[in-house]
């Protein structure tokens, strides 16, 4: 009989705090001067030997929300080219960002009558989903480079010991969302955060794009050690959110 407990290799599956199981925290923010930045990281992070697999949906009012939107995902060959149809002609797009950003207040405020300015902006963050799973750290090409980049974040202490001794972790701890939010892109609730002001000066944007990272906070420095080099390559920063 097989363990559930246990991966196929007989290594054990942890998880640092079972009275939480699956709770992820927006721990990183990917600072851009655009938000075509973000378009080629997620295109970067599709092919990363680091991602187990990778998860991009849309929602309305988004959703196949124009005619250019319609046009592009009939031409799409791949994920790739979904994503662009909605970065391009939706997200990208200021106006109609601005349109769609409308339609989603209406229709939120019709199901929710007492929502309150700040839930609108939260669930905005959900029309435009974009999840991936890291693969084990053990599985890394050099997995001491992931344990000392988790050692440098803050992390949960017990976690980290136990998979550098080679026990594999809960599947939640190597989830990691990107958050866009429809209501307003630039995230400007952010942009006051220390680390996210220093990246904006070291960018030259005194008002960037801001889209945040949900990662297990047991364990940010892995989502970070992916995510860095294809945002820095892209002309973006990654920088530590407050909580």
């Amino acid at each position: 009989m097989t363990d559930p407990d246990r991966t196929s290799d007989g290594s054990a599956i942890i998880d640092a705090d079972p009275a939480l199981p699956g709770v992820l925290a927006s721990t990183l923010g990917l600072v851009y001067v655009d938000l075509d930045a973000h378009r080629r990281v997620l295109h970067a992070l599709s092919t990363d030997a680091a991602v187990a697999g990778v998860e991009f949906s849309v929602q309305a009012p988004l959703f196949k929300g124009n005619r250019a939107i319609v046009d592009a995902l009939a031409a799409a060959a791949g994920l790739d080219d979904k994503i662009d149809a909605y970065f391009r002609h939706g997200l990208q797009d200021e106006v109609e960002r601005v349109r769609f950003a409308r339609a989603f207040a209406v229709r939120y405020a019709q199901r929710h009558p007492r929502v309150e300015r700040q839930d609108l902006f939260l669930a905005s963050g959900d029309v435009v989903g974009f999840t991936f799973e890291l693969a084990p750290p053990m599985q890394a090409a050099v997995p001491r480079a992931v344990f000392d980049a988790m050692a440098e974040a803050p992390h949960d202490a017990a976690l980290l010991a136990r998979l550098r001794a080679g026990e594999h972790p809960a599947r939640w701890h190597l989830k990691v969302r990107l958050r866009i939010f429809l209501d307003h892109a630039l995230n400007p609730r952010r942009h006051h955060e220390p680390a996210v002001a220093a990246a904006a000066q070291e960018l030259g944007e005194p008002a960037p794009y801001v889209v945040e990272v949900e990662a297990s906070p047991s364990i940010p420095g892995y989502a970070r050690f992916v995510l860095e080099p294809h945002v820095r390559a892209a002309g973006g920063r990654v920088a530590w959110l407050e909580a």
